[in-house]
């Protein structure tokens, strides 16, 4: 195919209704999805990131899969056709444009651009036009770009944990200013949760919310994407607004900004100083006004220690820090998890369970959880659609086969660390768990862990754990 009939492809291809971005080994690192119909087909946006492209599409394969395709022969592939089927069954016909990516004469992943078939000879006004029109630095059209709106508040985040319970308190304080704020914790604890938690307990809640994690887009383009293009600073660039544009009013939350290239740290750094941002290549700066929430899930010290983040930044980024516990140090959020991810199946799946047996409580109890909470929701998502119409109890055998994953994948991912680290925190949950088991006697918890009254004492002294009311 010439380069001209390319373009001609390319053209008639004008309105998508969905992006994907796959690294080589078939993770998906980016997608969006402009057209309803797609909506379907995929759970939340950030819960597929980092899966594999089969797990989420499981009626695709290494043939009919146009991007995999793409990305093992090397070679562009355009208008090609694909089927997919969504998680409720429905069929999908696409038309793709596939595309390696390459670096340094090796390929790294491949990026579709998909249609809806039906749509080839007729235009839907919920797509989105590839031109130059589309990001034209005028109010008219930046009014036109949707923004995503944060969905969650301080109510959707579950817990029975005194601890989870100060750090909401803290979230509705913080929310109440303009601070920048580092939230950070293990992947599957929320992040996000709090993140929009947070911007729909400010004053800001009605203005955009622009999430983006900085590790799902290559580093090519993750300066484009923040800060914006102006026509002719690159081959094929327009005059785009960046994500810091689009938010004007709002927050934007940037996931996993350890990734982000040290030399644009710095441009960030311009905008929690200044609040000004310039496009790349202009000569001009704009002023935005734009409250930055950042998250990891590496302490924060520990990007500065590792060089994956500014000395100066890390003072900017830090005015705020919210530290969300991993499910582990909390285990009495299983239990009201637990109900709330079977409610949220049972309608889902049009299932009806109404018990889990002691076998399964127990062992959630004492799993690691190196998923959190995002683990938890998966197993209850996982044994739901194991389990017959008729029956009403949620039993090992319907968990076994993704335990069993589990288990292996956390054994090869364990990491050593030092013995009385480990023996503390797990001396803390059993604590905990005889304190809120015997409703706060301590008398009588420390009869169940057979230790001294005062040993008792002053152990709840040192892990500061504060009973529950």
């Amino acid at each position: 195919m010439s380069r001209l009939d390319n373009y001609e492809v390319l053209n008639q291809l004008k309105y998508i209704d969905g992006i994907t971005i796959i690294d080589n080994k078939g993770t998906i690192l980016f997608t969006i999805k402009f057209n309803p119909i797609f909506h379907s087909e995929i759970r939340e946006r950030e819960e597929i990131l980092g899966e594999s492209l089969f797990t989420v599409f499981p009626s695709l394969n290494e043939k009919s899969s146009t991007l995999l395709n793409s990305l093992k022969t090397g070679r562009p592939i355009f208008k090609g056709k694909q089927e997919i089927v969504d998680f409720m069954g429905r069929k999908i016909e696409t038309t793709n444009i596939s595309l390696p990516i390459r670096a340094h004469g090796k390929i790294i992943g491949a990026i579709e651009l998909s249609k809806e078939r039906s749509k080839e000879d007729s235009i839907s006004n919920n797509a989105i036009e590839i031109n130059s029109e589309m990001f034209r630095g005028d109010k008219r059209l930046l009014e036109s770009i949707r923004p995503e709106r944060a969905k969650y508040t301080l109510k959707d985040i579950i817990t029975d944990n005194e601890q989870m319970k100060n750090l909401k308190r803290l979230t509705e304080k913080t929310a109440k200013g303009n601070s920048p704020v580092f939230i950070y914790g293990e992947t599957g604890t929320g992040k996000e949760l709090f993140a929009q938690s947070l911007h729909n307990a400010s004053n800001r809640a009605e203005k955009p919310f622009i999430a983006q994690n900085c590790a799902a887009i290559p580093e090519a383009l993750i300066e484009s994407i923040l800060f914006g293009t102006i026509k002719g600073s690159f081959t094929g660039a327009e005059n785009n607004p960046g994500l810091f544009e689009i938010a004007e009013g709002g927050t934007i939350f940037l996931d996993e900004i350890n990734s982000m290239p040290i030399h644009l740290q710095s441009k960030l750094l311009r905008v929690l100083q200044d609040g000004y941002i310039r496009r790349l290549g202009d000569r001009n700066i704009r002023k935005v006004n734009v409250r930055i929430i950042t998250a990891s899930n590496k302490r924060p010290e520990d990007c500065v220690k590792d060089k994956d983040m500014r000395l100066d930044l890390y003072y900017r980024l830090c005015v705020m820090t919210l530290n969300i516990p991993p499910l582990r140090e909390r285990i009495n959020d299983i239990k009201p998890l637990l109900d709330f991810f079977i409610s949220k199946y049972n309608v889902l799946l049009h299932k009806n369970i109404t018990n889990v047996s002691k076998e399964v409580y127990d062992f959630l109890l004492r799993y690691n959880w190196p998923g959190n909470v995002r683990e938890l929701e998966h197993i209850v998502e996982f044994a739901i659609n194991q389990i017959d119409e008729w029956e009403d109890t949620l039993q090992m055998k319907d968990i076994e086969d993704r335990v069993k994953n589990f288990i292996k994948h956390s054994e090869e991912e364990f990491q050593i660390e030092p013995l009385k680290d480990a023996v503390a925190r797990l001396e803390k949950i059993m604590i905990e768990k005889a304190i809120n088991k015997t409703k706060n006697n301590v008398s009588q918890a420390a009869k169940l862990l057979e230790i001294p009254r005062q040993t008792l004492q002053n152990k709840i002294r040192l892990y500061e754990i504060v009973p529950k009311s």
